[in-house]
């Protein structure tokens, strides 16, 4: 049964789309799938058409202000004028004599004043604490310096990394915000640097989805390892963000396909609620089909007939008969 949403009348799912739809602010596999969506759903369409005339209304020019209030806000002015000049006289000699006012009425002999003020106060610093350079924020492994409380409440800011030659990984850095900042540096081989990846993906309502589209990318050389392989095929069930699902599907097709990654492929195909996903999801059975990978999974072919029968989306129903006969060739 499909979701609605009480208050705009929209798909809950897709209510979300239909604001950044309307302000022509969705693109790729989230915008195919809304624009699919709507050829069939009355409501969101309505929804849609509300939230244009919305920003219809919002884009219009603004008013201009009245003749009465120009005349009120003129008269509260000369009121401060007034009261401005019945100040007693002490106030007015208090400031004359306050910086400001000198600043305001000699502004050259003002500004030179204060370079040379600024010059005295310069000098008067030893120089050996002015050249002292900064201290480089610590560069860490996890092992030696973060423990596993520092690491489950650090927020890792950013993850960069730089090609190697010769097929070599790349070389990762990872900026970590702990009680001090902390850098993680080696290759996607390390064992310190596969942790915090690792940590990045079980956690993923922590971290920003670029952190995490980074984390996927980077663990993508690692696939085959049975660690990573949980991390990603978790992604592709949990992550609240279709792009990092996406990811973590194509990263889980680099591997050679087991049962596990059999089986989130097959979940992604038949219970995620985009349609980029479910593409992906389909292009890898297929390409396990190809490669023997369902020989031995009778369940993959049930969900793959049932998908060629009844799936909405013509591409997915296509792409599951493909899959059922290379599977069927296979087993001959």
């Amino acid at each position: 049964m499909q979701e609605f949403d009480k208050s705009s009348g929209a798909c809950a799912e897709f209510e979300e789309q239909i604001i950044l739809y309307a302000a022509e602010e969705l693109e790729g596999g989230e915008k195919d799938a809304l624009e699919e969506h709507l050829d069939q759903c009355a409501r969101c369409v309505k929804a849609l058409d509300a939230e244009r005339k919305l920003l219809e209304t919002a884009a219009e020019g603004r008013m201009e202000p009245t003749p009465a209030l120009l005349s009120s806000c003129r008269n509260r002015f000369e009121d401060s004028l007034d009261e401005m000049d019945h100040r007693s006289i002490w106030a007015r000699w208090k400031e004359s004599i306050f910086p400001t006012h000198w600043l305001a009425l000699y502004p050259a002999a003002s500004v030179a004043a204060l370079l040379l003020v600024g010059f005295s106060v310069g000098m008067a610093v030893p120089w050996r604490a002015q050249l002292q350079p900064k201290a480089p924020a610590p560069k860490a492994t996890v092992g030696s310096m973060l423990d596993n409380q520092e690491l489950q409440s650090a927020n890792v800011s950013g993850i960069n990394w730089t090609p190697s030659n010769n097929n070599q990984p790349p070389q990762v850095q990872v900026q970590m915000n702990t009680e001090r900042p902390i850098v993680v540096q080696g290759t996607v081989n390390d064992d310190d640097v596969k942790r915090v990846l690792l940590y990045v993906l079980h956690n993923n309502q922590r971290f920003c989805p670029d952190v995490r589209i980074n984390a996927v990318e980077l663990l993508k050389a690692r696939a085959s390892d049975p660690d990573v392989e949980r991390a990603l095929s978790q992604a592709v069930l949990t992550d609240r963000n279709p792009a990092v699902r996406l990811k973590a599907l194509d990263a889980l097709t680099v591997g050679k396909p087991d049962d596990a990654s059999i089986q989130t492929m097959l979940e992604a195909l038949t219970k995620d609620t985009n349609i980029g996903v479910r593409v992906e999801a389909i292009n890898a059975l297929v390409a396990a089909s190809q490669h023997g990978g369902l020989l031995a999974d009778p369940k993959a072919f049930g969900v793959l007939q049932e998908r060629m029968r009844t799936d909405p989306n013509t591409y997915i129903r296509l792409q599951s008969a493909a899959a059922v006969r290379q599977g069927q060739a296979g087993q001959q």
